[in-house]
């Protein structure tokens, strides 16, 4: 993943939420909503300076995710950069043909079961890591995530880079519109 991509993502984090901040300072930055104000704020520039194909309802639903998992796994780290990362991982385009995709599974999982349906009907290319049958897969998930939940691809560019995609709506999505 491009490090001066992420930096420049969790800049306009850094930006968005100290205007966040001064516009609920009656509340100290309280906002059950922060989410849907934060697309809001953010959508145009996500999609002009990032170029990601993505709608609000999208971004907000990235967002709360980030946020889910920030403060599962992650909490001691900088926000602004975890949700970059995690934006990054959801939303960057892909190289097709050139990228490798694996999926981290197991066979009675619903939501796997879900991803590999369109995996078959889109016919695409992508190795599958059943983290029971092979408990390498298991700690290389566990090692990259900070946990066994599945479903997860993982999307290595030629470039060395790695993105770990979790949920099964965001594969989905993801392999839909890439090879869809």
């Amino acid at each position: 993943m491009n490090d001066a991509m992420i930096d420049q993502l969790a800049n306009l984090f850094r930006f968005t939420a100290k205007n966040h901040h001064e516009a609920f300072i009656e509340t100290d930055g309280e906002d059950a909503d922060w989410a849907i104000w934060y697309a809001e704020k953010m959508h145009n520039r996500i999609v002009g300076q990032f170029e990601f194909t993505v709608s609000k309802a999208e971004l907000v639903d990235c967002l709360l995710k980030a946020d889910l998992e920030h403060r599962a796994r992650a909490s001691d780290k900088d926000w602004p950069e975890f949700y970059a990362q995690m934006l990054l991982e959801h939303l960057a385009p892909t190289s097709v043909g050139t990228d490798k995709l694996s999926l981290y599974y197991f066979d009675s999982c619903p939501f796997c079961k879900m991803v590999l349906a369109v995996i078959d009907d889109l016919d695409v290319d992508i190795e599958l890591r059943n983290i029971f049958d092979d408990t390498q897969h298991r700690d290389d998930l566990v090692s990259a995530r900070g946990r066994a939940t599945v479903p997860v691809l993982l999307i290595e560019g030629a470039d060395k880079t790695s993105r770990w995609m979790p949920e099964s709506r965001d594969i989905s999505r993801y392999l839909q519109t890439t090879f869809g």
